[in-house]
């Protein structure tokens, strides 16, 4: 089975909603993401694809950990962990001339930089796009609307 590395990114705004787009193909709301680029750290692609998807510029949060390059910084650095990572079942597209595979995918929560900043979508990706706040998504159903997996995620970042 053919793999692919992708990131998403979970939009969290000061009044503790996500922003979330109908996805034309999938018919499901989802979260900005997508493929990471040649030469791109997960936590960058996810920032791109928030950019690309909805036009914010996004802060990747992550939880804390220890720096083990700071007596060294030569060496390396630290990534932001992410919320998860996940190895998800993607069908056989024949429109998109693609067998089905595997995409190993990044998980984040992202924070809005500029909460002012106009949301734009991108017609290639998506028909529409709001944000969502903790009870709007409760009410989202897994089988029509939201993918479980999803819908458990967001639930968790907005609790």
């Amino acid at each position: 089975m053919h793999r692919q590395f992708t990131a998403t990114a979970f939009i969290i705004d000061s009044q503790k909603r996500t922003l979330l787009l109908w996805h034309k193909r999938l018919q499901r709301w989802m979260p900005p993401g997508g493929h990471i680029d040649e030469n791109e750290t997960p936590e960058d692609a996810a920032k791109r694809e928030c950019k690309e998807e909805t036009n914010l510029d996004v802060e990747i949060i992550g939880e804390p950990q220890a720096d083990l390059f700071h007596k060294n910084p030569a060496e390396g650095r630290m990534l932001i962990k992410p919320l998860a990572m996940l190895l998800e079942e993607i069908p056989a597209s024949a429109e998109r001339n693609e067998p089905a595979h595997q995409h190993m995918d990044f998980l984040f929560i992202a924070k809005p930089l500029d909460e002012t900043q106009v949301v734009k979508i991108a017609e290639n990706e998506s028909d529409h796009m709001r944000w969502f706040d903790l009870r709007e998504i409760n009410e989202l159903q897994t089988d029509t609307e939201i993918f479980s997996n999803v819908k458990a995620y967001i639930l968790q970042a907005l609790a």
